[in-house]
């Protein structure tokens, strides 16, 4: 088998509910060589989740127990949160990307990304979902869309490893959390300082975020469009005086 490439998959189950699943979350990430396993407040004991854990129970062992999800994304570059529903119509938090174009999207990359998952009954709440850059599907039966957990997390890891395994060595750099924050504060100030209706410039930021994180950019890109958001804050400013 060949060597995962990037710099760091980050796993991150949110409030698991079932103890054989989290032990198998563990044993998969083994399988595929992924490490970095966050757990937000689980609602079992990892301990006894050790026993289904086979050879992942030392991944299991050294996993980061937090509080919250904010917690859980400290320090990374690309956060894809994981739903059984895609994006339509204007009700949209986050763009949709199928398992395959994700996985594509990140062969070119090096940083840490996260994929989140959600709580076995019900999955992920709207407000965690809106901390993802991509809402990530699995393409299944409409008649019954929603995987197991663990099963979700095998199918994830294994698309991600059969990319990144090929020899393709990451060349272009993830930004990092604080250069995102910046671009979305200069985009969300030069959307603002335009003259259009207050539902229009909300429409429009939600419409230019989900673009921004469906594009998945790189540092360089990041700060060429810092620039130009920062030069339409600009011009706005001097037409005001």
């Amino acid at each position: 088998m060949g060597e995962v490439k990037v710099v760091s998959i980050r796993v991150i189950l949110v409030e698991p509910e079932g103890e054989i699943n989290v032990g198998l979350v563990a044993r998969v990430m083994k399988n595929f060589g992924f490490k970095d396993l966050v757990v937000v407040n689980p609602k079992i004991s990892l301990e006894r989740a050790k026993k289904y854990a086979s050879h992942g129970v030392d991944l299991l062992a050294k996993a980061k127990v937090v509080r919250s999800l904010d917690e859980a994304l400290e320090g990374v570059s690309l956060t894809a949160v994981t739903s059984c529903k895609t994006s339509t119509g204007d009700d949209i938090l986050r763009t949709s990307l199928t398992l395959k174009e994700f996985a594509e999207k990140i062969t070119d990359y090096s940083g840490v990304v996260a994929i989140v998952f959600g709580r076995e009954s019900v999955g992920l709440r709207r407000d965690e979902i809106r901390k993802g850059d991509i809402l990530l599907t699995i393409p299944a039966s409409p008649e019954y869309p929603s995987l197991n957990l663990s099963h979700a997390v095998a199918i994830v890891l294994y698309e991600i490893f059969s990319k990144l395994s090929k020899g393709h060595v990451p060349e272009l750099k993830l930004p990092e959390p604080t250069e995102v924050e910046i671009l979305h504060r200069k985009m969300e100030e030069a959307v603002k300082s335009l003259s259009m209706p207050e539902h229009k410039k909300v429409k429009t930021i939600i419409t230019l975020r989900k673009v921004l994180g469906k594009a998945i950019l790189t540092a360089h890109e990041i700060h060429v469009l810092i620039g130009f958001f920062r030069k339409i804050c600009l011009k706005r400013m001097k037409k005001t005086l």
